[in-house]
């Protein structure tokens, strides 16, 4: 009798899933057309996880958190595998674009450096020694945020795991939105000349605290307008420290 090449137990002849461990029963060799069919049917599935996801954090985002929170895993990509998912496609659209477009914690870092220093680097040359550290200046700055929002919001009773989940969500969907408004930049340079980008990142960025958080959270009364606030006030302080003192480390050695 053939066993499962998983769970090493007994299986039925014929059998197309184990009935111990429910894992599809694999006879046929991996191909690369099968490859590409797995990956396509992933992809582009409209019931897929990363679509769902992807679209309930864009007008439901409190929903997700709550839902995945609460033990509702199945219906949404884990948060990490989210973020890396975003984080990958952003990536490969920096590849593509040849500089046009970049990470928005580039500009948030170099905010907090001076272009005239004895290195001697120009702007593009400054993002450009940042961005390998991209993805390690995202990861680093969830568990602060975490921190944060625990402070902000200790009364809605979530532990710092649940926070951590809360905000690898808002990062990642950040990085997805601040790709959109990148792509509109590409598409039209004169939002870029007349400072447009900048405040439409700003509102996305600062806005989708208030469309996230009031739902997690719940706060109640007038502390649903003032929480989302304070929060960001002392995340701006935080992140500044840290992407600014962080990013003065790195270029000072590069010049």
């Amino acid at each position: 009798m053939p066993t499962c090449l998983n769970c090493q137990q007994p299986i039925v002849e014929d059998a197309h899933f184990c009935h111990h461990c429910g894992a599809k029963v694999v006879r046929e060799r991996l191909t690369l057309w099968g490859f590409f069919a797995q990956l396509g049917q992933t992809v582009f599935n409209t019931d897929s996880s990363v679509w769902r996801t992807l679209g309930h954090l864009c007008y439901a985002p409190g929903r997700v958190c709550r839902s995945y929170i609460e033990g509702i895993r199945k219906r949404y990509l884990r948060p990490v595998s989210y973020l890396f998912f975003v984080a990958g496609l952003y990536g490969l659209t920096i590849l593509l674009s040849n500089g046009e477009i970049r990470y928005f914690h580039e500009d948030f870092a170099l905010g907090f450096t001076s272009y005239d220093d004895a290195t001697g680097l120009s702007e593009e040359e400054r993002a450009k020694q940042l961005r390998p550290l991209a993805l390690t200046f995202i990861l680093l700055s969830i568990p602060i945020l975490s921190l944060i929002s625990r402070l902000v919001y200790r009364r809605a009773g979530f532990n710092l795991a649940e926070h951590l989940v809360i905000n690898a969500y808002y990062m990642g969907q950040l990085l997805f939105l601040n790709l959109v408004l990148n792509f509109a930049k590409v598409l039209f340079p004169a939002l870029e000349e007349h400072s447009v980008f900048y405040y439409l990142f700003m509102i996305v960025f600062l806005g989708y605290v208030w469309v996230l958080q009031v739902p997690t959270f719940q706060p109640r009364g007038i502390w649903a307008a003032i929480s989302p606030i304070l929060f960001l006030l002392i995340m701006l302080f935080m992140l500044g420290l840290f992407y600014g003192l962080g990013a003065e480390l790195l270029l000072s050695g590069a010049g």
